[in-house]
């Protein structure tokens, strides 16, 4: 599980073992071959074996498998490279063409003061009955 990994590690390192040293976690990812994400990945392969599966194809396996990854409890091997591919799904996904950012916006002008909000005491409570000697401060 994700915490006896991070048990293990935290006691390879207080025995002085750096982090690269100890061996990476290795779990089991089973693939219900009848579930919807995977039927349509198999579906976008080209059959002939040799054409290159398209990047959109290859984001979305290893998209699988970092979410089935930290479903387990385990970090992210490669965070640049999900958040690389995470970029371009959501460009995709959001119809973005291009990450440049836009223009600078120039917004209204405000008023220094916020207007003062209308406040009324509320019926029986009165400030001349109210005695600071009898409060413990």
């Amino acid at each position: 599980s994700a915490n006896m990994d991070r048990i293990m590690r935290a006691q390879a390192f207080a025995h002085g073992v750096a982090p690269g040293e100890n061996m990476m976690p290795t779990g089991i990812l089973e693939l219900n071959p009848r579930h919807p994400f995977v039927i349509k990945l198999l579906e976008s392969i080209p059959d002939d074996g040799e054409t290159e599966p398209p990047q959109s194809v290859k984001d979305n396996a290893w998209i699988l498998l970092d979410m089935a990854t930290m479903s387990g409890g385990f970090p992210v091997r490669d965070p640049k490279k999900f958040a690389a591919r995470m970029t371009r799904v959501l460009k995709t996904g959001l119809g973005v063409e291009s990450l440049t950012l836009a223009d600078e916006i120039d917004p209204p002008a405000e008023e220094d003061l916020p207007d003062e909000p209308a406040f009324e005491m509320p019926d029986g409570f009165n400030m001349e009955d109210l005695n600071l000697d009898d409060l413990d401060m």
